[in-house]
């Protein structure tokens, strides 16, 4: 018998939580802040991965959408969705010019891995753009306290804004902008959410670092990878080696829905 992917309880948890209140809120105000932050360009192609099912793709002309294979996940109707995972992408190499992981590394096995492959698919001068929640927030202290079965966002490892930053730095990404940002506590009352909305320009200006969600926008740079190359020694003089050609992936067994 074929066991259940650990992944999916949480993923599933997760889902259903973003059409809460408190979920729907964070959610509206983390599209506001990449519309803020993410730099006026053309962005021809644009994919975004995770469980969310408001679109952070506002900026691009052709959007994409993947979803994980497991359930019946889905985003609204009429758009081009796949179902892949975040470590493995159906796109070939350069070929993203915007790229959006809302709340989707903390429910990755492997972040690193999925910002790898992330940068992988993303042209030179393409746009990351990630949404997490703050590890060292206010969130972040509830989730640690939480003596119950962890349900929801509280089922994922949060990350912090430093951590984002020096994974992409480390794979040639270069930062445009980071912003904290929802600063209420995590209520699950609308009227309450709507009458603590003050906090939100408080906490920007007094205690950004215990925000509950942070989101960080960076830049491929156009020559990522530098090479390296050994001087041609009179005694024995190397020809060139060649370059292998990159070649778009081959992806099976994916579903593309138009």
């Amino acid at each position: 018998m074929r066991s259940a992917d650990p992944r999916t309880k949480p993923q599933s948890d997760i889902a259903h939580w973003f059409e809460t209140p408190l979920g729907t809120e964070l959610i509206r105000e983390a599209r506001e802040s990449v519309s803020r932050l993410v730099p006026p360009g053309y962005y021809p192609t644009g994919f975004q991965v995770g469980l969310c099912r408001d679109s952070f793709l506002q900026s691009a002309e052709n959007a994409y959408y993947g979803v994980p294979p497991q359930g019946a996940f889905h985003i609204e109707e009429g758009c081009r969705q796949f179902e892949c995972l975040a470590e493995q992408l159906p796109f070939g190499a350069r070929s993203i010019d915007l790229l959006a992981l809302p709340f989707t590394l903390e429910f990755s096995t492997d972040p690193h891995t999925v910002l790898r492959e992330v940068n992988s698919v993303l042209a030179p001068e393409g746009c990351l753009v990630v949404c997490g929640f703050n590890r060292w927030g206010l969130w972040g202290l509830r989730r640690a306290l939480s003596l119950r079965p962890r349900q929801g966002p509280w089922g994922g490892s949060f990350l912090s804004l430093n951590q984002i930053q020096d994974w992409t730095r480390l794979l040639g990404l270069d930062l445009v902008a980071a912003a904290s940002m929802f600063y209420r506590p995590p209520i699950k009352s609308a009227p309450l959410l709507n009458r603590t909305s003050f906090l939100e320009a408080a906490g920007d200006r007094w205690w950004p670092l215990l925000s509950g969600a942070f989101v960080l926008v960076a830049k491929k740079r156009a020559f990522a990878q530098s090479t390296i190359l050994e001087p041609v020694r009179a005694s024995r003089q190397r020809g060139p080696k060649p370059f292998a050609s990159a070649l778009p992936r081959q992806v099976a067994n994916r579903k593309l829905r138009l």
